[in-house]
């Protein structure tokens, strides 16, 4: 069984894919991303809702921020509102843990998480805890015992799972450049007046191996040597490879893209239909909305059984397990509803949700089944970090009034931050010319049960307002100013 990671340092995307079928894709949000932390300044406070909304200084929606989220400022006091904490045009640094929806701006929290490969540092909090994913009772008495005693005073550490077997002086180094980290954030945050982005995981490579890596990886894949590089960097740096000797990385040098290679693209094109077709026939039907999402499940033409229960038992064990790929895939977080085909025994309905709760049990987003309702519905809840795929890649038509929806993989869009671009980051950047204009963006019509290419758009490459050779601290070795475009 090959799990391998796939990384498009030049479309900022990767992929995890298990025997050849992708499990998930990771981007970078240059807008609001889990986990950035800003200076943001208080814009409006709730009394009724108990609530602020906080300007976080890009002229985007504002981030929204509960009582709850409020704990650390307390000090100690019995404070019960949140006019008594904050106040107007206060300054206060925030951390995103929930990323927009497409109506409503990001949750943040005052309690600040500092997140390493093994370590978590918590600036505002003075406790010690250890991962519950950490079974071993010697090892999590260990563990415990450890960051007890590398605690920085005044502040809070949680042991990851990954940390178990780690040597010390991994463990040390790590906690080292997270306080690091956090010194300069608060330099920074007092030479400023105004709401300001403090910190952001804009590195691909860093986020992807320090959050997905594990053991059980064989194979990475990059389309860049210098993203190659990067990636032994970090392995070594948390020493990943001693417990990994297995680990290959390879530099993908072919002509096509490395998304189109790996059929990455092909995979979120087809995440975005509503329909998924089931191999026996059956097909779900996906929409998501607002508050929630709707997953209808229908028989189609599967009927191999000859007893109709069997058969209607046999449609849904196959669709349960389609399902739990494709929240995964697409992210789908929040509020599930599925529809599965009415069975009327108790026994089979018993057997189905064991059959669903073992496949949700490979999602790290660990979902949970809440109930079957009184009309059949399976409700469960994911939950929400990222933002899915359908928030990533929706857009609005300028010229059209129809209620269909409209998916850009743009680059031309000065705020598209998700740009899966069909050329090979060799023939770019290892050229000594650039070309002026490239093919490089399409756009995708979600009508009902299928997309349609609407066509293919010629990007002039000096209006663009990020060239693809953006980062020219990673690409100092190849990119000057010397370089001009044709």
């Amino acid at each position: 069984m090959l799990k391998k990671i796939v990384i498009s340092r030049f479309n900022n995307t990767a992929a995890i894919l298990y025997n050849g079928k992708i499990q998930e894709i990771v981007t970078v949000n240059h807008l609001y991303q889990v986990n950035d932390i800003y200076l943001g300044s208080i814009h409006k406070i709730f009394t009724s809702i108990n609530a602020a909304f906080v300007n976080l200084g890009n002229d985007q929606k504002s981030g929204f921020m509960h009582m709850s989220d409020v704990k650390c400022l307390k000090r100690g006091q019995k404070l019960t509102h949140i006019s008594s904490i904050l106040s107007v045009n206060q300054l206060v640094i925030v951390q995103i843990i929930k990323e927009p929806t497409l109506s409503k701006g990001p949750r943040l929290t005052a309690d600040i998480s500092l997140f390493g490969k093994y370590l978590v540092l918590m600036p505002f909090s003075n406790t010690v805890n250890v991962s519950s994913k950490i079974y071993d009772r010697n090892e999590r008495s260990y563990l415990y015992a450890l960051a007890v005693l590398l605690k920085p005073a005044t502040m809070g550490l949680l042991v990851k799972s990954s940390a178990s077997g780690v040597n010390e002086e991994v463990l040390l180094e790590d906690l080292r450049l997270l306080k690091q980290q956090w010194h300069f954030m608060q330099k920074l945050a007092i030479a400023h007046s105004l709401p300001l982005l403090l910190y952001r995981d804009e590195d691909l490579v860093k986020k992807v191996i320090r959050d997905l890596h594990c053991h059980d990886i064989r194979v990475i894949v990059s389309d860049s040597l210098q993203g190659l590089c990067r990636i032994r960097y970090y392995l070594n740096r948390w020493n990943c490879k001693s417990f990994n000797s297995d680990l290959k990385l390879q530099l993908f040098t072919g002509s096509e893209s490395i998304l189109e290679k790996f059929h990455i693209k092909s995979a979120i094109a087809n995440a975005l239909k509503p329909k998924v077709n089931l191999s026996i026939g059956g097909y779900l039907f996906i929409e998501s909305y607002e508050a929630f999402t709707l997953i209808d499940v229908n028989s189609g033409s599967f009927n191999q059984a000859s007893n109709s229960a069997e058969n209607v038992l046999k449609s849904n064990c196959y669709a349960a397990t389609e399902i739990a790929y494709q929240l995964k895939v697409r992210n789908i977080n929040g509020v599930v509803l599925v529809d599965f085909i009415d069975m009327e025994s108790h026994k089979d309905q018993l057997q189905l949700l064991e059959h669903f709760a073992r496949a949700l049990s490979l999602d790290r987003s660990r979902p949970q089944i809440i109930q079957l309702s009184k009309l059949g519905l399976v409700e469960l809840t994911r939950r929400r970090r990222e933002q899915s795929l359908f928030e990533l890649f929706y857009t609005t038509h300028e010229n059209c009034d129809c209620p269909e929806h409209f998916f850009s993989l743009d680059l031309q869009q000065p705020t598209s931050r998700y740009d899966l671009v069909n050329k090979n980051i060799n023939t770019l950047f290892f050229n000594t010319f650039y070309y002026n204009s490239i093919y490089i963006s399409f756009y995708l019509v979600c009508c009902r049960n299928c997309l349609k290419f609407v066509g293919l758009q010629f990007i002039n490459a000096s209006h663009l307002p990020h060239f693809p050779v953006a980062p020219l601290i990673l690409y100092s070795q190849i990119v000057n100013s010397s370089m001009y475009l044709l």
